[in-house]
């Protein structure tokens, strides 16, 4: 397996390891974003709604 590092990470790591994988993330945040987090999470569940409506409507047709 490949694996990408970027050394100079300057984000929150977190480790967890499920089973016998390990996944390591690292959370970064863009310091000039113009969305607040608040707007972004909005904006994420309402597509997901959006998403979910969508392939209900599929079933039903």
């Amino acid at each position: 397996m490949h694996e990408n590092k970027n050394e100079k990470n300057t984000g929150t790591k977190t480790i967890k390891k499920i089973g016998k994988a390990t996944y390591e993330v690292v959370v970064h945040f863009n310091e000039n974003a113009t969305e607040t987090m608040q707007d972004k999470l909005k904006r994420i569940i309402l597509r997901e709604m959006e998403r979910e409506k969508h392939q209900k409507a599929i079933k039903n047709d």
